[in-house]
C-alpha cells in the first residue's frame, strides 16, 4: 500500500459512493478488502466501513473484524457493532461518553407516570420532558424548538451549536453516519434515539458532507492519551449454585490483581457487550457449550484476548469419551475403561471391568449422571435412560478410596493440591438426597509436599488439553495414580483450596495473564487542535500514581494498619446532587470504569450514581500517610469535577436538602446486586441514597484477637455518634436527631432484621459462632425472600461493626463523614486506639446487656454529645446519677484516656 493512503473506505459494491478523488483516501469494495491483497492490508490505516450490513458474520462484520486483525482502525469496530445491538449498552455507551440521555426504560416510565396523572402525551415517539410546576415535578410534551434531529458524519454536524454533542455521540458509537435525536430538558440536550445510517439511505447532501469529513478527518470529542491500564474481566454470577469461586475469592483476586498493577472487574452473564472493554477474560461461571459462559469465551477469543476457560478447553473437557480417547492415546494411567452403546449387556461390561463399575454420561458434570453399578438391576435402572440421552456411555472399573486427589494445574504447573474426601457414608465427594446437597471435607496440601507421582501424572494430563487452568482428579490404586478426569473451570475457593499456598496461588494466576496481555500503552492520539490539546492539559499529573504501593505477602497483625473509606455526594455549583461520578472516574482512569487506583489512592462508585468513595487503596500503618492519601484523592477529584463538570464534593453525613426520590442506581457494574437491593428494599430513601459514612477497617489478626476486637467494638460503637455526628438536617429541615443519618440506617434494612439487628453487634465467642449466629441466620432469612441470591454475601450485614472475612478485617461503619479528611483520620485513630485498649481490658469490665447498649446508641443518635447513657461496662460509677446514667462526654473522655496509653508520637497529635 502506498504510504500516502491513510483512510480506506469500504463499500459493498464498486461505484456505490460515486467517484471519490481525495488525497490519502481510497475506496474499495468489500470483496477486494476481504481478499486481503497488499494494497488493503497495511497497518495504521483508518477503515471507514460503509457496507450495507454489519450483522453477525456478514461481509460488513468481517471487514471490521479483519481490520482489527490487520492492525488497522475500523470504524465501527466489531465491539461497536455488537454493543450497539443492545439498547442498554447503546445508552450506557452514550452516558460514558458524557452524553445526557433518556433511555427507553426511562421514556416508558415517564409516559406511564404522565398517563397516571391524567396527561396523555402521545405514542412515545418523542419522550416527555421533566419540568417543575408549583414545586413539583411533572412531565409535558416537548415543543418543536425543544427537539433536534442531527445527522452526524464522522463526528461532524452542520447544525449550529451541536458540534460538541455530535462529537460525543460519535465518540461513543463511531459509525460513519449517525441519525441522532435529542430533546431539551433543564438546559441540556438529552439524546433519546441514535441509529447508524447505511449508505443506501445517504442522499447527495450527506454524501457531500461525508467526502468533506473524509478529507478533514473524524472529529473526536476528547483526546485521551493516558496509558491504558490493562484489565481482565472476571465472569461471575453470584446466584449460580455451581459457580467456580465464592464472592470472597473474587474479592481476594481483585486485591492481588490491584497489587500487581492490573485491574480485575467483575461482569455478569448479561454483560456480553462489555467483554471488549477489557484485555482478558477469567471465567468463574459454570461452563458448557449450552451455558452463557461459552458465548463470553468465544467472544473474548475472537477479540484476541487470553481466556480462562478457553473455548477449546471447554470443548475438550466437556466430553468424557473424548477425554478417554485422549488419555488412552497418551498412555496415561486410567481405571480400566470401556465405551459402549445400545445392545451392550451388563455381563459384557462386568466381564471387562469387574464389579462394581461406574457408568458416566459423556457430558455429565458435578458428579451428576455418574452411577455405581453393582448388579444387573442397577444396570437396568440406570443405563437404558443414559443411552436415550447419548449413543455412547463410558464405563470404568470402580476404584475405592477415602479421597480423590485434586491437582489444579495452570500453564503446565501445579497451582494447588487438595484431597477431596468422600461424603461420609457415600462413595463420591458430593451427595444429593432430595433438595439436600452435601460435600466431603477439603484438605489443602502444600504443592511442594504433594506426592510427586500424582502431580507428574496430573500435569501430563492437563498438558493434553492446553496451557490454561484445569482441575485433574486422580485416585491412587495399587499400581500408582490413575486419572479420573480433567475439568475445565475448576473450583478455587478461599478458605479451602488456598489454605496452604495462600497468595502465591493468586499471584500465579495474575502472572499467567500478565504473560499474555498486551503491553501497557498509551491509546493512539489522533490529530488535535490547539483547543483540544489545551483541554487535555493537566490530566497527566492527576492520573499519575500517588506514592509507592507496598507489597505484603504475610497477614497483618491486629491493629497494625488501617484503611479508611470516605463517601461523598457530587453536587453542582448550587449544591444540588448531580450524576457526575461516572465521568469523574472515567476522566481519572482514562477509560470508562467503576473504579480507579491511582497508586495509594482508590476512587470507586457506590450504589447511587451521585455518590463516590475515596480510600487508601491498601492498608497503611501511618496515620499521617493515610491523611495525605485521602487529602490528595479529594484534591484530585475536586480539580476534575470543578474544571470539567462544574461540580464539587460535599462533605458531611447527609445532604441537608436533597430529596432521594429521583436518584438513580449505579448501572455500570454490579447491576444485579443493586437491582436486587432495589427490589427488596426501598432504596430511594435517605437510608440508601443520602447517607455518607466513613468506614474504619482494621486487620483482625489471630482468631482470639478478632473475637476480642468485635466484643470491644460492641462496647464502643454506641458512643461514637456523640463524637462524629454531622447530619442534623434532612430535606431542608432540622430533625429530632443530631445524627439523622443513623436514624435512617436503623430502619433501611428493617424488612430483613437479621441483616442489621439493632446496629450494635451481638457478643461473639468464636468465628464459627459468628458465621452460624450472625451470617447463618441472615442467610436463612434472606433465602425466604424471592430471587435474593445476588446479595447473599457478607456485605449484606449492615451492623455498626462487621467482620470482612474475605479480607481478614473488621469494619466500623457508624461514623458520619467529617468536613475534612484530617478529622476523619483523627476519629479513625481514636477508634483504633480505644478499640485496642478496651479489647485488652474485657475480662476486667462489667457485663453489658445488649438492650442497654442499644438504648445508648439511640440516645447518642438523638442527642449527640448531650446524651446521657447507661454504659454499664464503663468503670465510671462515681459519675452516675441515681438512675445509673452518666454524660456520654464522660464515657468519651475515659475512652480518650485509654487511647492515649502507649500511643506513638505520630498518632498523638490526632488524639490531641
Amino acid at each position: 500500500m502506498s504510504d500516502k493512503i491513510s483512510t480506506l473506505v469500504v463499500i459493498s459494491k464498486d461505484g456505490e459512493l460515486g467517484k471519490v478523488e481525495l488525497p490519502g483516501v481510497r475506496v474499495v469494495d468489500a470483496e477486494t478488502y476481504l481478499e486481503g491483497g497488499p494494497e488493503v492490508s497495511g497497518t495504521g490505516v483508518t477503515v471507514v466501513n460503509l457496507c450495507r450490513s454489519w450483522r453477525y458474520l456478514s461481509r460488513g462484520y468481517y471487514v471490521s473484524l479483519l481490520a482489527e486483525a490487520r492492525g488497522q482502525e475500523p470504524m465501527p469496530t466489531v465491539h461497536d457493532i455488537e454493543g450497539f445491538l443492545d439498547p442498554r449498552s447503546r445508552f450506557r455507551g452514550l452516558h460514558e461518553a458524557g452524553v445526557d440521555v433518556i433511555d427507553p426504560e426511562e421514556a416508558r416510565a415517564r409516559l406511564k407516570a404522565s398517563k397516571a396523572a391524567g396527561r396523555d402525551l402521545g405514542d412515545g415517539e418523542v419522550p416527555p420532558i421533566r419540568v417543575w410546576e408549583q414545586a413539583d415535578i411533572v412531565f409535558r410534551a416537548p415543543q418543536s424548538t425543544e427537539i433536534v434531529d442531527l445527522v452526524v458524519v464522522l463526528g461532524h454536524t452542520d447544525t449550529p451549536g451541536m458540534s460538541r454533542l455530535a462529537a460525543r455521540v460519535f465518540r461513543a458509537w463511531p459509525f460513519p453516519v449517525l441519525d441522532v435525536r435529542a430533546v431539551r430538558e433543564n438546559q441540556k440536550w438529552r439524546v433519546f434515539a441514535v441509529q447508524p445510517r447505511r449508505l443506501a439511505r445517504v442522499d447527495a447532501t450527506v454524501r457531500d458532507r461525508l467526502l468533506v469529513a473524509l478529507e478533514e478527518g473524524p472529529r473526536n470529542a476528547t483526546i485521551d492519551t493516558a496509558p491504558k491500564k490493562r484489565s481482565v474481566a472476571v465472569l461471575f454470577d453470584p446466584t449460580d449454585p455451581y459457580r467456580a469461586s465464592t464472592p470472597e475469592t473474587i474479592e481476594r483476586l481483585e486485591r492481588v490483581f490491584r497489587r500487581r498493577g492490573l485491574r480485575l472487574e467483575t461482569i455478569g452473564t448479561d454483560d456480553l457487550d462489555r467483554v471488549g472493554e477489557h484485555d482478558g477474560l477469567f471465567v468463574r461461571s459454570v461452563t458448557g457449550l449450552d451455558k452463557p459462559a461459552w458465548r463470553f469465551a468465544v467472544r473474548a477469543d475472537a477479540l484476541g484476548m487470553p481466556v480462562i476457560d478457553h473455548p477449546q478447553d471447554t470443548v475438550r473437557c466437556s466430553n468424557k469419551v473424548y477425554l478417554y480417547e485422549l488419555l488412552k492415546r497418551a498412555s496415561l494411567p486410567m481405571p480400566t475403561s470401556k465405551v459402549f452403546g445400545a445392545g451392550t449387556t451388563y455381563e459384557e461390561v462386568a466381564s471387562s471391568l469387574g464389579t462394581p463399575f461406574v457408568v458416566k454420561l459423556p457430558d455429565g458434570s458435578f458428579s451428576a449422571a455418574v452411577h455405581r453399578i453393582a448388579s444387573p438391576e442397577d444396570y437396568a435402572h440406570h443405563v437404558p435412560g443414559m443411552l436415550k440421552r447419548s449413543p455412547l456411555v463410558l464405563a470404568q472399573s470402580f476404584v475405592k478410596s477415602e479421597f480423590d486427589w485434586r491437582v489444579t494445574v495452570l500453564d503446565g504447573r501445579p497451582l494447588f493440591v487438595c484431597r477431596y474426601h468422600m461424603v461420609p457414608g457415600h462413595w463420591q465427594i458430593r451427595s444429593i438426597a432430595g433438595a439436600q446437597v452435601r460435600y466431603g471435607r477439603v484438605e489443602s496440601i502444600p504443592r511442594d509436599k504433594a506426592p510427586s507421582d500424582v502431580v507428574k501424572v496430573a500435569c501430563k494430563a492437563a498438558s493434553l488439553i492446553g496451557e490454561g487452568l484445569y482441575g485433574v482428579d486422580l485416585k491412587v490404586g495399587p499400581d500408582g495414580p490413575l486419572v479420573i478426569e480433567v475439568n475445565d473451570n475448576p473450583n478455587l475457593d478461599t478458605g479451602y483450596d488456598d489454605v496452604e499456598d495462600g497468595d502465591s496461588i493468586y499471584d500465579d494466576i495474575v502472572t499467567w495473564f500478565e504473560k499474555r496481555l498486551p503491553p501497557e500503552r498509551a491509546t493512539k492520539e489522533p490529530s488535535m487542535t490547539p483547543k483540544q490539546k489545551a483541554s487535555d492539559d493537566g490530566m497527566a499529573p492527576l492520573r499519575a500514581p500517588y506514592g509507592r504501593v507496598p507489597v505484603r505477602h504475610t497477614p497483618y497483625a491486629s491493629y497494625e494498619v488501617m484503611g479508611l473509606e470516605l463517601e461523598y455526594p457530587v453536587v453542582d455549583r448550587d449544591l444540588n446532587c448531580v450524576s457526575e461520578v461516572a465521568d469523574l472516574i472515567a476522566d481519572l482512569a482514562g477509560r470508562p470504569t467503576s473504579d480507579v487506583d491511582l497508586g495509594l489512592i482508590g476512587i470507586s462508585n457506590e450504589i447511587m450514581d451521585h455518590v463516590l468513595e475515596i480510600k487508601n487503596a491498601v492498608p497503611l500503618a501511618s496515620a499521617e500517610r493515610i491523611e495525605e492519601v485521602l487529602a490528595e484523592g479529594v484534591r484530585r477529584a475536586g480539580i476534575v469535577l470543578a474544571g470539567r463538570h462544574g461540580a464539587r464534593l460535599l462533605p458531611g453525613g447527609m445532604h441537608p436538602w436533597f430529596r432521594p426520590r429521583d436518584t438513580k442506581l449505579w448501572t455500570r457494574s454490579n447491576r444485579t446486586i443493586y437491582q436486587t437491593y432495589q427490589r427488596l428494599f426501598d432504596v430511594r430513601t435517605h437510608g440508601w441514597a443520602n447517607v455518607q459514612a466513613v468506614h474504619v477497617n482494621l486487620p483482625c489478626g489471630r482468631e482470639e484477637e478478632a473475637v476480642a476486637m468485635m466484643n470491644a467494638a460492641r462496647l464502643l460503637v454506641p458512643y461514637l455518634p456523640a463524637l462524629a455526628a454531622s447530619s442534623p438536617m434532612a430535606e431542608g429541615e432540622l430533625t429530632d436527631a443530631v445524627d439523622t443519618r443513623l436514624t435512617w440506617i436503623l430502619e433501611h434494612q428493617i424488612k430483613l432484621p437479621e441483616s442489621c439487628g439493632d446496629l450494635v453487634p451481638e457478643p461473639v465467642t468464636s468465628l464459627k459462632q459468628y458465621k452460624k449466629d450472625v451470617l447463618g441466620r441472615m442467610y436463612t432469612a434472606l433465602d425466604r425472600l424471592p430471587d435474593a441470591d445476588p446479595i447473599r454475601h457478607e456485605f449484606l450485614n449492615a451492623r455498626a461493626a462487621v467482620f470482612k472475612l474475605s479480607r481478614d478485617s473488621m469494619e466500623i461503619r457508624v461514623l458520619d463523614v467529617q468536613e475534612c479528611p484530617k478529622m476523619d483520620v483523627a476519629i479513625g485513630v481514636f477508634v483504633k486506639r480505644a478499640l485496642k485498649r478496651v479489647a485488652g481490658m474485657l475480662p476486667k469490665l462489667a457485663a453489658a446487656p445488649q438492650e442497654a447498649l442499644v438504648a445508648d446508641l439511640r440516645a447518642t443518635v438523638r442527642s449527640g454529645s448531650r446524651a446521657r447513657v447507661l454504659a454499664p461496662w464503663a468503670p465510671l460509677d462515681a459519675q452516675r446519677d441515681a438512675d445509673g446514667t452518666l454524660p456520654v462526654s464522660a464515657v468519651l473522655s475515659w475512652l480518650l484516656e485509654q487511647a492515649f496509653v502507649r500511643v506513638g508520637a505520630e498518632e498523638r497529635p490526632y488524639l490531641e
